[in-house]
């Protein structure tokens, strides 16, 4: 926002409106990061998610394996 927005909507609605809209747009701006900060970390903790529930399968897999062979042999 430059310096004759702000002159014109302080003229036109006043100061502590003004200043009220200023405010909130700076406040939208900050939310709006960090919620963008944490879609990328729920991202993030959804694919380790799912690389560890890969990984106890398999592991879990191998383990069944392992068993049927003791038990057959």
């Amino acid at each position: 926002m430059d310096l004759q927005a702000v002159v014109q909507l302080i003229g036109n609605v006043g100061f502590p409106i003004a200043l009220s809209l200023i405010l909130l747009q700076t406040i939208l701006i900050k939310f709006t990061k960090q919620m963008d900060g944490l879609e990328k970390r729920l991202a993030q903790l959804d694919k380790t998610m799912n690389l560890m529930v890969k990984t106890y399968h398999q592991s879990t897999s191998k383990s069944a394996i392992r068993q049927d062979k003791k038990e057959d042999g």
